[in-house]
């Protein structure tokens, strides 16, 4: 990958919908699932409102998510997992392709490390998802909120919410949208809410484009958000203080 172009995709990834380890889950197939049955919930779009309200007042929270590009024999994977201090610090380790990077940010002070180097990148600033769906759901209310049964996500029981709407900003700038030239106009959503205090759990965003000569392109994103507030401070990455320091 380009080294111009990785700032870019991290901007997209990291501010998602749709970024492993301690044994957290957050692909659908490893997700429990019951009968795959759903009904109309005519409260379901109140139900996924109030569980964004739920992350107002955070400070940090950490993110694992996975975003799948596949248009024909082209097919791109990209997971991260890190930190985010609000209002501006992350901590994230992605892997894209194939190939592992590290970001680290502090306000403008934003890098990324590609095979040991550190590389100055423009600063993240869409660090919090639950902004964009609110923004979304608000702006462009899905017709019809579809209630699927509960699922287990990592160890929390959730009430699922799925509907389809306006394709997400992300979706429309992912690398694969850029090269074909096209954006999906919709997207198939899925909200998993924690059934016990209401949070936000997990979100998943599905879109697909027809490509003449191609035939179908497919997006999907999925996020994770856990370990709310536990976090109180991101260091800066030693081999980062040393390369700035050097004359």
């Amino acid at each position: 990958m380009k080294k111009r172009n990785l700032g870019y995709l991290v901007t997209a990834t990291v501010g998602i919908t749709l970024l492993s380890g301690c044994n957290l889950v957050s692909t659908p197939k490893a997700i429990q699932t019951q009968v795959a049955t759903q009904t109309v919930d005519p409260t379901g779009l109140q139900a996924v409102l109030a569980s964004i309200d739920t992350m107002k007042g955070l400070s940090s929270f950490e993110v694992k998510a996975q975003i799948q590009e596949a248009a024909g024999k082209f097919n791109r994977q990209v997971d991260y997992y890190g930190s985010i201090l609000l209002p501006h610090t992350v901590y994230v380790d992605e892997t894209i392709g194939g190939n592992d990077y590290l970001v680290y940010q502090d306000g403008t002070f934003s890098y990324y490390r590609d095979n040991g180097h550190w590389y100055p990148m423009q600063p993240l600033t869409a660090l919090k998802p639950w902004d964009s769906l609110r923004k979304l759901l608000t702006t462009n209310p899905p017709k019809v909120v579809d209630q699927l049964p509960t699922q287990t996500v990592v160890s929390w029981l959730c009430n699922v919410y799925q509907f389809t709407t306006s394709a997400s900003p992300v979706i429309g700038g992912s690398s694969l949208t850029s090269t074909l030239g096209k954006t999906p106009s919709k997207a198939l959503y899925t909200v998993w809410v924690d059934a016990t205090d209401g949070k936000l759990r997990q979100i998943e965003v599905q879109s697909t484009i027809g490509v003449p000569e191609i035939g179908t392109a497919s997006i999907s994103s999925t996020e994770l958000i856990f370990g709310e507030n536990a976090i109180n401070s991101l260091p800066v990455p030693q081999d980062l203080v040393s390369q700035v320091e050097k004359p």
